[in-house]
């Protein structure tokens, strides 16, 4: 098979996943998200914090403790907003998703069937 017609179906696999519900999911979320300030702005804030706090690390520079309890309390109120959690949510059904996409492609590339617990961590279905 040709190069050319692997990129072929990996194009229809990515628009395949484009159309699916999981993708549909996520992008409602994300519009929820734009449409409730309170929430949007919280995500702001976490990540602007929790982008500080990485580079004072990657600076070699000490983070204190009220960095760290800022950034967990941030993080808890994130977890609490409903908002935020079906964002969450849909993000790690992608990502579940897209991971077992990887799997099946990498299981098919060496020859290697589903391991009993595989289907039941990624979700996907065994063809082995």
């Amino acid at each position: 098979m040709e190069t050319e017609d692997i990129l072929k179906m990996a194009h229809d696999l990515g628009h395949a996943i484009s159309e699916s519900t999981v993708v549909d999911e996520l992008k409602a979320a994300q519009d929820q998200l734009m449409l409730d300030r309170e929430a949007y702005d919280l995500l702001v804030r976490y990540q602007d914090a929790r982008i500080n706090l990485q580079h004072k690390i990657e600076d070699g520079l000490l983070v204190s403790d009220a960095e760290e309890s800022h950034l967990d309390i941030l993080d808890q109120q994130l977890k609490a907003n409903s908002v935020v959690k079906s964002l969450i949510d849909a993000q790690e059904k992608l990502d579940n998703l897209m991971q077992a996409v990887y799997l099946s492609v990498n299981q098919a590339i060496t020859g290697d069937s589903c391991s009993p617990d595989c289907c039941e961590s990624c979700g996907g279905g065994c063809g082995s």
